[in-house]
């Protein structure tokens, strides 16, 4: 498929079958971010995979919507402001860093047949 096709595919899904996502999906879509560019290459982030229902649950209640609980896997995606890139003027990169690489992880999700939420 086409990049154009691949962006159109794309939507934010909200209902997730109740069965495991294959490890080599999921590191698929760790490299797709790990390939992401960002400011200077200083690759400010990190991914922290959940598949543990317990802990999945103790996450949900930081952000209660009924879809997120019931996804298979939380992929959380923190920014590391200590190591981002910062222009002259102060301005720190790091919040457009992650969003460039959690993109990629959505889309290499939707090319594996997988669905994704922001």
């Amino acid at each position: 498929m086409s990049f154009l096709e691949l962006t159109k595919k794309r939507y934010s899904v909200r209902k997730y079958k109740d069965q495991p996502v294959e490890r080599e999906k999921l590191l698929q879509v760790l490299e797709a971010a790990r390939n992401a560019p960002s400011a200077c290459n200083f690759q400010p982030w990190h991914f922290i995979v959940l598949t543990d229902e317990t802990i999945k649950s103790k996450v949900a209640e930081t952000y209660p919507r009924d879809w997120f609980k019931k996804a298979p896997v939380v992929i959380v995606a923190c920014g590391d402001h200590s190591v981002s890139w910062k222009r002259a003027d102060g301005k720190d990169h790091c919040d457009v860093d992650l969003a460039i690489a959690v993109e990629h992880m959505a889309l290499a999700a939707a090319e594996l047949g997988l669905g994704t939420c922001w």
